[in-house]
């Protein structure tokens, strides 16, 4: 069960088709992980480096960015138990289409990206929870150590951005939250963690 405040933001669930795929496709599916883990981390200290005097932003984010690593680290695990080879993927189009839909402008932008890291989280802890329905063994243990991190680090973007300007947070999440449906529920040719459903 996801959490209300997610709950509110995903305008559609992960569709069947998605997840028949990643049943299908479970060595892409481990190495776009490590790649969206590696990617949270980078994001995280990216941040820090704007994160100024604020200690308690600073301090969680460095948080963020250890548990981030040590996803990482368990998905790699399992690569090599499963003797999934590490090998280059091209980046899926839904974090780049996020990022495209971010204001240029400051402060604005930075309040987007937290909007945008929160969004990416909220998707990322329904997106693993749908696969719990398909996935046993290790895969699904690993998976279960993935999942409440989600949740928390979207507490955590969610509300920052908030704190920053909750009418603007408002405006905003909105369009966010139609562009993650469409992303997720339209036909996407390559298949990631975060791609739509199988298509051209």
């Amino acid at each position: 069960m996801l959490p209300a405040p997610i709950q509110s933001l995903l305008l559609r669930e992960t569709p069947v088709a998605w997840l028949d795929e990643a049943s299908r496709q479970i060595p892409i599916l481990l190495i776009d992980q490590a790649n969206c883990e590696k990617k949270a981390a980078a994001t995280a200290v990216s941040l820090l480096h704007r994160s100024g005097l604020n200690e308690r932003f600073t301090l969680e984010l460095s948080r963020i960015a250890r548990e981030e690593l040590k996803h990482l680290e368990l998905v790699l695990n399992a690569c090599r138990r499963n003797k999934v080879e590490s090998r280059h993927l091209s980046a899926g189009r839904y974090a780049g289409a996020l990022r495209t839909w971010m204001n240029k402008r400051e402060p604005e932008r930075l309040i987007d990206q937290l909007l945008v890291c929160a969004m990416i989280e909220a998707r990322s802890c329904e997106r693993i929870g749908a696969l719990l329905g398909i996935l046993d063994g290790e895969l699904r243990t690993l998976y279960e150590k993935l999942h409440d991190s989600e949740d928390r680090h979207f507490e955590f973007y969610i509300a920052e951005a908030s704190e920053r300007d909750a009418e603007y947070c408002g405006t905003r999440l909105t369009s966010l939250c139609q562009l993650d449906a469409e992303l997720v529920t339209q036909p996407d040719p390559e298949f990631r963690f975060h791609s739509g459903v199988p298509g051209p």
